[in-house]
């Protein structure tokens, strides 16, 4: 028995089939339209599932709405721009995003032809692309592998007989790896006239750059288009200097993040977000900053509390990070009797407790389990979540050593070009960053590394090893 009926009636409710030709080809293209009566029943649960997480999903506030000032008394009365001329390299391109970003402005209006000289409503503007790079860099680096071997070593025993017993070894080895470095930095000098020719309204320029490493073969597949990141790199440039002309004050929104925190039972399906997160989220877009801040603070370092359905799990790479973690070889080494094995929530400390001692228990088992947690990738998200939250409401206070090393944190966690580009700001905001300097070792990865600048409410705890 099928439920085809079913998937066409929701089909016409969302006036996608409504004619006889539709319906008709729906039918010709029945086995997609067409499920099992179990499968059926899984895809309404799932169904259910979603709409439940919409519903919760469009209740929450996840963002911080602000005014921006309006532009300054020179350009008071402006409602109309004519671009008269746009030079530089790519400026046809570049125009084309200008042209479409003015015609999508509130309180601008797009010129096609010259303003009248005693129209006092209407300026003209000139653009420059005084700045323009855009290119990759490849080298190889060397790598270090760090692999886990077993080995069965004979052994005698007191009653004369062989046995077998598993010995692990650690092995180092290094490897090339693909290195390409890309650099993008775009200037634009903007000059509004008036439209007599007379006086001068406005004259600045916005400037972006970025800096992104790609490494391995996967990541380097997927590198995208040089172009395509100019042209988001101008179309922001051109949005900032459109705010900073703007006649009126306007409502900026800046999103939020949430984090992660799937329902098990829904194969990750349903999911509303880190509930300490979201709170914190409510706190920053009601202006309550000192609370929003506290709240993402306690996420980064509060003690990780696992679900019931949480396992650890002790495979070669967590052994191999627990490793490059520092922890010492009389730590690590009775951990290798678990090899392969998988334990609970509630054996997990028990199993610890047995293997180290008590002195390295208290010392490395958040560490340890941490590292061998099946569902670490959650923290890691999280993480990066609140230090982006962290960073946006910093730079919204102007505290930008703050902003700029909590952006910095949120890409080491999870690499993203929304944290590097968000970084690479607020060091343009700071007037110390200059990618195309070679002997600049500043970079989004470098400042990941750093320690927090004076002023962060919570410093993070440091594991010595012995």
């Amino acid at each position: 028995m099928t439920m085809q009926c079913w998937i066409l009636g929701l089909l016409e409710r969302g006036n996608i089939c409504k004619t006889r030709s539709t319906i008709s080809h729906l039918k010709i293209m029945s086995p997609l339209f067409t499920f099992p009566k179990t499968h059926f029943f899984h895809f309404a649960f799932f169904s259910y599932l979603l709409n439940i997480s919409l519903l919760f999903t469009g209740c929450t506030v996840n963002h911080i709405s602000y005014q921006t000032p309006p532009q300054t008394k020179e350009l008071s009365g402006i409602n109309s721009i004519y671009v008269n001329q746009f030079k530089g390299e790519q400026s046809v391109l570049f125009n084309k995003i200008l042209t479409h970003e003015i015609n999508q402005h509130q309180f601008l209006k797009y010129l096609a032809v010259f303003p009248e000289k005693k129209d006092l409503n209407a300026a003209v503007l000139s653009v420059e692309v005084s700045r323009y790079a855009a290119h990759d860099t490849e080298e190889t680096i060397q790598q270090k592998h760090i692999s886990l071997v077993e080995k069965k070593v004979l052994q005698d025993n007191p009653a004369g007989l062989n046995t077998v017993k598993r010995v692990f070894e650690f092995i180092e080895k290094s490897y090339p790896e693909r290195l390409i470095k890309r650099t993008l930095d775009l200037e634009l000098s903007f000059k509004i006239i008036n439209a007599s020719g007379d006086k001068t309204l406005y004259l600045n320029s916005e400037n972006a750059s970025l800096k992104q490493n790609f490494r391995g073969e996967e990541n380097i597949l997927l590198i995208p288009d040089k172009m395509d990141e100019i042209v988001l790199l101008a179309q922001k440039l051109i949005q900032k200097f459109l705010d900073r002309i703007n006649p009126e004050e306007q409502e900026r929104i800046i999103a939020l993040e949430k984090g992660t925190n799937p329902v098990p039972w829904t194969l990750g399906m349903l999911d509303f977000g880190h509930p300490r997160i979201i709170r914190s989220n409510h706190f920053a877009s009601g202006m309550r900053y000192d609370l929003a801040l506290k709240g993402w603070n306690y996420v980064l370092f509060e003690p990780r509390n696992y679900p019931e359905s949480e396992s650890f799990f002790f495979n070669d790479d967590v052994y191999s990070r627990l490793k490059r973690a520092g922890l010492p070889h009389t730590t690590l080494e009775p951990l290798l009797e678990v090899h392969d094995k998988s334990f609970d929530r509630d054996e997990i400390n028990i199993i610890l407790m047995g293997l180290i001692q008590n002195q390295d228990y208290k010392n490395y088992s958040q560490i340890i389990k941490s590292h061998a947690r099946v569902s670490q990738n959650i923290d890691r998200l999280n993480l990066a979540a609140a230090h982006y939250n962290l960073g946006v409401v910093y730079n919204l206070r102007s505290e930008l050593e703050l902003a700029g090393f909590h952006f910095a944190r949120a890409n080491a966690y999870n690499p993203h070009e929304k944290y590097s580009q968000a970084w690479a700001e607020i060091q343009h905001l700071k007037g110390d960053y200059n990618p195309l300097d070679e002997l600049m070792d500043l970079s989004v990865e470098s400042a990941g590394t750093l320690t927090p600048p004076g002023g962060a409410l919570l410093q993070p705890i440091k594991f010595k090893t012995p």
